[in-house]
């Protein structure tokens, strides 16, 4: 019974954690880690990522974070769409970004400068997404790294 209970706990914990954070794309040597709190300073907030993404020329970034009212975890930010009912989102899409297939660490600005971008961050957590594409149009847009999970905000 033991047993039973200690591997029933180990996949929920399992399982917990794969939906807290995960990486998809299609370049497979593409790597993100969030390796600081978000820290807002007014209007802008800034966060640092590690990075790598295979040697291409014309790599895009967003980064975009979503937070919900109380500032705390809540699964509905994860879903596609979200940022709709978030109580605050910023984001961008102007941070340079370096695919050289060498490892980076940079410090990114997120704000409400860009269309759609609402409320403001708070002490407590937000859902992050962190992406890299390639491409100028929707149709030839291919996602290299697309790195999303809960960051603490101060």
């Amino acid at each position: 019974m033991r047993r039973l209970f200690i591997a029933l706990v180990t996949v929920a914990v399992a399982g917990s954690l794969a939906a807290v954070a995960f990486a998809e794309g299609s370049d497979p040597t593409a790597r993100a880690t969030f390796m600081s709190n978000i820290k807002v300073n007014g209007a802008k907030a800034t966060m640092t990522v590690k990075y790598r993404c295979a040697k291409v020329t014309g790599a895009h970034l967003w980064v975009s974070a979503k937070q919900s009212k109380s500032g705390l975890s809540a699964a509905r930010l994860m879903k596609e769409g979200s940022s709709r009912t978030s109580a605050a989102w910023w984001d961008t899409h102007r941070e340079p970004i370096s695919c050289d297939g060498a490892f980076h660490t940079a410090m990114f600005t997120i704000d409400r400068i860009e269309k759609g971008t609402k409320g403001q961050l708070k002490g407590g957590t937000a859902w992050v997404q962190f992406c890299i594409t390639t491409g100028t149009t929707e149709a030839n847009t291919n996602l290299l790294l697309s790195k999303s999970g809960w960051v603490h905000v101060e």
